[in-house]
């Protein structure tokens, strides 16, 4: 894919032409965003909280099976709905985020792709007063949102110390998510995703090289945005990197010579694809099948969500990092536009090659120098460092023995310092070319 220049005619998208939920203008100059759902919006969705039908019964699983064996249990949607219809408050959340993150609104263009739809973007972008900074673009996933960066996002731009590398951080909402209004038109995955934030970053922000760090879709995206723009992309950090075993990596195991590490990142993976890969599944097969439920319930939502992240962090921090009102948040940035557009992201997706009906597929190799970061609650911990060289240029791999899917949430200082680790090792990383020279290798 070729860089894309911007559309000679200027547009206005406003959210009347976008049907939105919140006030937002979207025109082809970057412009300053503050938050502001529409109250009318807010009052209906604390009705329709207040109006949940709930299961009759609290479903006990047999056999003493874990709680969530079925599904998230009764009492926690009855826990959501309450909270929801009695005591969030949607206002404050939307002033500290205002007050908290420097937000922006654009339209960007891909004509040489085969998506040609104006594309309209929310993003937040926060600069470092350092000079030697490194741009980042920072890309949530599936059911995150841009709210994942507001942990580490200080750290980033403000590190303690001149030893390791401050960035310049933009990260966007995936249209559908958030504050990107949902796609206009068909075909709008993970590659596509891809070159739309590149023109974000060197068209709209001026960032003609850039490095990269995602987990979930948006290490999907960012592989994409490596391969498909290897003039841009200098180096990528990803906490996720599933890598699938192939035919002869099953062969082995069968004939019983696989080491203990690919035994058991093969039983791990076929775990999640046989027991836990079911909402991806219908995301990419029948995503329209799911959505009108879930557009008209906003507690069912809710528990969708919820019964996919309670499993991806420590069980420890599971009651402190899902609050109710964590949970509601979370569920807000895929109510407001509606949560169609997420679930077919995947059949985009899907499209794209990255995931299918098994799980995930493998991606693209990725020539750059890549860091890889191992968390225990997540489904691809424990993938031995020659299957993650098969899929990229594996420069650094670190294994920890705490945190889950979520590291820019539950172990955010954590993450940062592997980030600094890598990025701010000009040998290993290349960033060297934004006159990085500082290393601590």
């Amino acid at each position: 894919m070729a860089d894309h220049a911007i559309s000679p005619a200027p547009l206005t998208l406003t959210e009347e032409d976008l049907r939105l939920t919140f006030n937002a203008t979207y025109t082809d100059a970057v412009a300053p965003f503050r938050i502001s759902v529409k109250q009318d919006f807010l009052d209906q969705t604390r009705l329709k909280a207040s109006l949940t039908r709930f299961v009759e019964t609290e479903y006990q699983p047999p056999n003493n099976e874990p709680e969530f064996t079925d599904g998230p249990p009764t009492h926690a949607a009855r826990t959501i709905a309450s909270h929801w219809a009695n005591a969030y408050d949607w206002r404050a959340v939307e002033n500290d985020l205002n007050n908290q993150l420097k937000q922006f609104t654009t339209i960007v263009y891909t004509p040489n792709t085969p998506y040609k739809e104006p594309i309209p973007l929310h993003f937040v972008h926060h600069r470092s007063p350092r000079s030697d900074a490194i741009p980042l673009l920072f890309v949530h996933g599936w059911p995150g949102s841009f709210l994942e960066v507001a942990e580490i996002i200080q750290l980033l731009t403000h590190p303690p110390s001149d030893s390791v590398p401050a960035f310049h951080v933009v990260a966007p909402s995936i249209p559908g998510y958030g504050f990107s209004p949902s796609p206009r038109a068909p075909g709008f995955g993970y590659r596509q995703a891809a070159a739309a934030f590149n023109v974000l970053m060197r068209e709209r922000l001026g960032y003609t090289k850039y490095v990269v760090q995602g987990g979930d879709a948006g290490d999907f995206i960012n592989r994409y945005a490596a391969v498909d723009f290897p003039e841009a992309v200098v180096a990528v950090h990803a906490n996720f990197w599933i890598v699938p075993p192939t035919d002869e990596d099953r062969e082995k195991l069968k004939q019983g010579k696989s080491t203990e590490e690919e035994a058991a990142i093969i039983a791990r993976l076929d775990g999640f694809s046989g027991h836990r890969w079911a909402y991806g599944h219908l995301h990419q097969t029948q995503p329209l099948r799911l959505a009108p439920a879930m557009t008209d319930s906003p507690v069912g939502l809710a528990m969708w969500i919820y019964d996919v992240v309670v499993m991806c962090v420590e069980e420890e921090n599971v009651a402190a990092i899902w609050t109710p009102d964590r949970v509601i948040t979370w569920t807000m940035m895929h109510w407001i536009p509606g949560p169609y557009a997420a679930f077919s992201l995947y059949r985009h997706g899907a499209a794209d090659g990255a995931i299918s009906v098994r799980g995930i597929e493998a991606l693209p190799y990725v020539h750059q120098p890549v860091a890889i970061s191992q968390f225990p609650h997540d489904v691809w911990y424990r993938t031995p460092l020659e299957w993650a060289k098969r899929t990229g240029n594996v420069k650094q791999n670190t294994v920890y023995e705490k945190g889950g899917h979520f590291p820019a949430l539950e172990t955010p200082e954590v993450l940062v310092k592997d980030m600094w680790q890598f990025f701010g090792n000009p040998g290993k990383s290349g960033t060297g070319v934004f006159g990085w020279r500082n290393s601590t290798a």
